[in-house]
């Protein structure tokens, strides 16, 4: 990502910087929206959106820091939750013509994108949780944060997101077992 140095506050020591930023925290940015939203083009969408509020709104020495980070992951969540929210109001407008059309095929990405069963199974169980649920989760498994960053991130206390990410471990597990014991699954 760059930025346009015809912007205000285009001093090129704040350009560096912010694209060090970039550098740090874009990929996990990216896998973390990717995951929340299930869309690696939408993810990056989100992402930019981040990374331009940031170079708007920040003030502080544009350093790598862990409330640098926490806010990011914050941005870059309200902003996939944002997104799947329009999304939902819009498929619930478009829901008779979708049951209209003939059920269309994804594009076949190769070899290099087919995930195990298991791997299928686990996500499955993911997005069967409540966003909240997917959202900690993802951060623990996935960004393998820990509870008091988890905490930063969401805005709940330390004990709070311990109590839903062990309820939510315990639905993905039941919830996996189910689906090895499914023949249709």
């Amino acid at each position: 990502m760059h930025v346009n140095a015809s912007t205000p506050d285009s001093r090129p020591e704040k350009l560096e910087a912010f694209e060090r930023l970039v550098a740090a925290y874009e990929a996990p940015l990216l896998r973390y929206a990717t995951r929340l939203l299930g869309n690696a083009d939408l993810a990056q969408d989100v992402v930019q959106n981040a990374f331009l509020t940031l170079f708007r709104k920040w003030r502080d020495a544009l350093e790598p820091s862990p409330q640098l980070s926490s806010w990011l992951y914050r941005v870059t969540h309200n902003s996939a939750v944002d997104y799947l929210r329009r999304e939902k109001r819009l498929n619930a407008l478009h829901t008779r013509d979708a049951e209209e059309r003939p059920q269309e095929l994804p594009p076949d990405r190769g070899a290099a994108f087919l995930i195990s069963e298991e791997a299928a199974a686990a996500a499955r169980a993911l997005h069967a949780l409540d966003p909240r649920e997917q959202q900690l989760v993802i951060l623990k498994v996935y960004e393998e944060k820990s509870y008091r960053e988890i905490s930063e991130i969401s805005g709940l206390s330390v004990s709070n997101v311990g109590y839903i990410l062990h309820h939510a471990m315990k639905k993905l597990a039941v919830a996996i077992r189910a689906g090895r014991t499914n023949p249709e699954s």
